[in-house]
């Protein structure tokens, strides 16, 4: 285990934290701006992005096995954020989203161009839309996430 893993694991362990949920990386290779920068066809997902999300994840999650066999008694649990918001956009219509490649800003092709600051700036209904600006869900998709874990 890495010396920055030990210590801030040993921190939370001596503080008695003995549930921690550690959340994956997203599809961000599935988000507007790089579709529009990698100019995907079709809203496909950008494949060699989304190649380092899983590998990123795979070594979370075996870092997360290595925690529960060293720490006694505790419980790291990791949760797939990339499997889960793959799932919701295959299966968009049961979540009630008809669009899973645009962005609420309506900026340029997928409307991935700006990144929001302002809630003034807010499309009229971010329900419908799974994706708030170019990287960062809507909080109706950060609440389906988090149901999910």
């Amino acid at each position: 285990m890495n010396t920055i893993k030990a210590y801030n694991a040993a921190n939370l362990y001596n503080a008695n934290v003995r549930k921690v949920k550690v959340m994956g990386l997203a599809p961000i290779g599935c988000t507007p701006h790089y579709l529009w920068q990698y100019q995907s066809k079709n809203g496909e997902c950008v494949k060699e992005i989304n190649h380092m999300i899983n590998e990123f994840n795979f070594a979370m999650r075996y870092m997360v096995q290595e925690l529960n066999q060293e720490l006694a008694h505790a419980n790291f649990i990791f949760c797939d954020a990339f499997e889960a918001s793959m799932e919701i956009m295959k299966s968009l219509q049961n979540y009630g989203y008809e669009v899973t490649t645009d962005a609420c800003c309506e900026m340029g092709p997928y409307h991935g161009w700006v990144i929001r600051i302002s809630p003034d700036l807010a499309c009229p209904n971010a329900s419908n839309d799974l994706w708030w600006d170019q990287f960062r869900p809507t909080d109706a998709m950060n609440s389906i996430l988090a149901d999910n874990v």
